[in-house]
């Protein structure tokens, strides 16, 4: 059956939600809370502009995979697209990444964005990612991705 890539819908936010706890589980990230399905739907589809947007990949009935992204802007190429979610079922995964990763880059092409980046957990396939012409920064420019958990906000703002 062919899998076809298509915005979210509101229909779709239990079962992302869930395939979301499960990519979760396969990187053994410790994450047990996500947004309630109510939380993501309003996030996605109602906020202006949306806190985030999403692309399903569908096989049938079922959702196969997903892509979250926003737009970002960076201070020497102007609008980006940050990948932040991306997730497949192991029985489809490379054709289901190619195609959200194609589709990604096609809405990157219609936005104007100047580049796509996204992180990537050492377990990902990442010759698969370098074969579409994706750059490891952490090996080639020596950039790491920081962050502050809101754990740390308190401390770090007084």
């Amino acid at each position: 059956m062919a899998a076809i890539i298509r915005d979210v819908e509101q229909k779709d936010f239990t079962e992302l939600r869930s395939l979301m706890l499960e990519n979760a589980a396969r990187q053994d990230l410790g994450v047990t809370r996500l947004p309630s399905v109510e939380k993501l739907a309003i996030d996605c589809l109602k906020s202006q502009p949306p806190k985030f947007n999403c692309l399903i990949c569908e096989e049938g009935d079922r959702i196969v995979g997903y892509a979250i992204y926003s737009f970002g802007y960076s201070t020497w190429m102007a609008r980006v697209l940050n990948i932040d979610d991306f997730h497949t079922q192991p029985h489809c995964e490379y054709e289901v990444k190619y195609k959200l990763l194609k589709r990604l880059v096609e809405i990157a092409i219609e936005k104007d964005c100047k580049r796509t980046a996204w992180t990537s957990p050492a377990l990902d396939h990442n010759e698969f990612w370098t074969k579409q012409g994706a750059v490891d920064v952490t090996v080639t420019e020596a950039w790491h991705q920081c962050r502050v958990d809101k754990s740390n906000f308190n401390t770090l703002a007084s």
